[in-house]
This record gives C-alpha cells, structure tokens and sequence, in this order.
C-alpha cells in the first residue's frame, strides 16, 4: 500500500490517525490486464486506489472508444456516475485495467461516511476533487485553444511516462487527435 498512502501524503498533510482510520477501510484487489473493471450497464458502489498499474476510462462516443482519463500508481478511479449519481454523457463510461494491477478499494458509502466523522479524511477528498476540476478544466482550455502539436508538449511535460505503457490509439484519443497525427507529432 506504499504507493497510496505516498500520494496521500505527498499531495495532502493529512493526519496520522485519519491516515490509519481511511487505510483501515481498504481491501486489496488483484486485477488483470484487459479487465473492464466499470461498465456502463452496472452499478460499481466503490472506490478504488491504484498501487500498482494503470486504467483508463472510456465512453463511446459516436460508435468509438474516447478516453477521458488514466489513473496510474497513488491516482483514484471510480464512476462518475456511481459517485456522483447519473450525469449526463457518462451512460456508457467504462473503466478498463491496461496493465496487471494492484487495487485497494472501498464502498463509496463508507467513504461518505468516514468523511462526515473525520475532517481531515473530508478536506482530502475535497482536495482530490479540487485537483481532479483544475485537470480537467486545463485539458478542456488545451482542447479549445491549444493545437494538436501543444496539446501532444502538454501531456509530454505531464504525463510522459504513460508514453511507454499505454496503447498510443488510447494518448490520441485523450488528446482529440487522430493515432496518425500523434505519430507524426512523436517524430
């Protein structure tokens, strides 16, 4: 569970008893490659923390899979529509594990639960949220101003590393270019 509580601890100063009170919560999950962890047509009730792997979550737009997000080692990944209720747009998201991975996982309920007994344990969700708003609201400004050229140089100073383990048809689609344009962007 290293890597969860080192991307609590390195994005919020949450205490050491809320720590330990949120980790007591979590169960180890196994996951492998390929699997659709979330799909459209049910409900998941939980909230998982990767530790080892990555996913990626995907709606079909059109009759074709756009990737919205990746969630690597110490990130979150839930439905939307199971955490937040029904949104608009989000009936056909789906969470896909791309590589062997590792999970911790909790009912989201619980969660809710543990943020209304604990302060510290609600300012880091709230945080995670914050985080996760100010992300998309850049990659939203990046798509309408950006050209596919800077939009490819944003997500290389961010998240390159997700180069090397992701399928490159998955990068093209996050970033609204076609697998065509992002190859001739990388050379």
């Amino acid at each position: 569970m290293d890597n969860v509580i080192a991307s609590i601890r390195t994005h919020f100063d949450i205490k050491d008893k809320s720590l330990e009170i949120l980790v007591s919560h979590l169960s180890r999950l196994n996951v492998p490659k390929k699997t659709k962890l979330i799909q459209p047509d049910r409900t998941d009730k939980n909230i998982y923390f990767v530790e080892k792997g990555i996913a990626r979550a995907y709606t079909i737009l059109d009759g074709r899979e756009v990737t919205s997000w990746f969630s690597k080692e110490g990130d979150l990944l839930y439905s939307t529509k199971s955490f937040h209720g029904p949104v608009s747009g989000y009936e056909t998201e789906t969470v896909q594990i791309l590589e062997d991975s590792v999970l911790y996982y909790m009912a989201i309920d619980q969660l809710e639960m543990l943020c209304r007994c604990d302060a510290d344990i609600a300012n880091w969700m709230r945080y995670v949220h914050q985080k996760a708003f100010v992300e998309m609201e850049r990659r939203l400004i990046n798509r309408f101003y950006l050209s596919a050229e800077k939009r490819y140089e944003d997500f290389m100073a961010n998240h390159s590393k997700l180069m090397q383990r992701v399928n490159l048809g998955y990068i093209a689609s996050y970033l609204g270019i076609s697998h065509v344009t992002l190859c001739a962007l990388r050379k």
